[in-house]
């Protein structure tokens, strides 16, 4: 399963289903993108990791969708893990208090 959009005149977003447990990231997950992201893990189980090697860059609407999954996995008694964030995302993840909401890796789990 696979969501892609974007176009010349606006950045690109892709999720993709890697696996039955993973999801990844590519593009930019910010206010244009994250109902779409939001859709995308509204349908599917919450995943344990989510690979975001190709994210290069998220806004708050993005956290907003990564806390929700992350709700939906504690309910579900489990939790997600978030792989391969490079240095700019992870710096926002840290000031947003992300590194004690997720378990954060450099490499994929």
């Amino acid at each position: 399963m696979t969501s892609a959009s974007g176009g010349n005149d606006q950045p690109q977003f892709e999720i993709a289903l890697a696996g039955a447990d993973e999801i990844r990231l590519a593009g930019r997950l910010d206010a244009v993108h994250s109902e779409e992201a939001r859709a995308f893990f509204a349908r599917i189980d919450p995943p344990r990791l989510i690979d975001l090697a190709r994210l290069e860059f998220i806004a708050s609407a993005g956290l907003g969708v990564l806390l929700v999954v992350q709700k939906r996995a504690m309910q579900a008694g489990a939790t997600i893990t978030l792989a391969n964030v490079n240095a700019n995302i992870r710096n926002v993840f840290r000031h947003a208090g992300f590194e004690s909401l997720f378990r954060i890796v450099d490499a994929s789990a």
